[in-house]
């Protein structure tokens, strides 16, 4: 029979993304044969999450008292907004140096099966965000090639459509040379900026 902090931590690291039961185990007991530092810097760093925030503009975390240096930096291009489903695909983008713009994390993609998965999404914000922001001329839907990813880009256009009568804007997405299913935390630079300068 296991100790009861191993199933204590087994359940904690199965609620992680990607990490089945037999990862969490083997997470559970490298952490209990670790040196003490470890578990004492793991706690540290986790009692340091409290700390940080969410941008009010874009709902990106960050550390900072009001909105984050991407919204605040007036050298990005404020007339672009790329909607992604959550902050690693934020640094996909950074990383791939192709977009100058800014970003709307939307928190998460709709699921069919999930009735209630819209009502936990930044919908209604990126409509309000656009809406008031006269300078906004293109939203970029930076979403997985994934069936959720692909009604959720559908959806959003639903949404903002009614804002491009009468007004400059447009609304786009990620060019087609991505794989179906493919995700865009998981891809390489060269195909995030082909998939950005190909955008239609």
């Amino acid at each position: 029979m296991k100790p009861q902090v191993i199933e204590k931590l087994v359940r904690i690291f199965s609620m992680l993304p990607g990490i089945g039961p037999r990862q969490a185990l083997r997470f559970a007991y490298w952490f209990a044969d670790a040196d003490k530092s470890v578990a004492e810097n793991l706690k540290t760093a986790l009692s340091e999450l409290g700390g940080i925030k969410k941008c009010p503009l874009c709902f990106r975390i960050h550390s900072g008292a009001n909105a984050c240096s991407i919204c605040a930096d007036e050298s990005r291009d404020w007339s672009k907004i790329a909607v992604v489903e959550k902050d690693t695909d934020f640094e996909a983008m950074e990383k791939s140096g192709a977009y100058d713009g800014r970003y709307h994390i939307l928190g998460g993609l709709i699921s069919v099966l999930d009735a209630g998965s819209r009502d936990r999404l930044r919908l209604k914000d990126i409509f309000n965000r656009v809406k008031s922001d006269t300078k906004v001329k293109e939203v970029i839907l930076a979403l997985s090639f994934t069936p959720e990813g692909e009604f959720s880009s559908r959806y959003v256009e639903k949404i903002l459509e009614p804002l491009t009568a009468g007004r400059e804007f447009k609304i786009t997405r990620l060019g087609r040379g991505l794989s179906s299913g493919a995700e865009l935390e998981y891809l390489n630079r060269e195909t995030l900026q082909n998939a950005l300068e190909n955008r239609k």
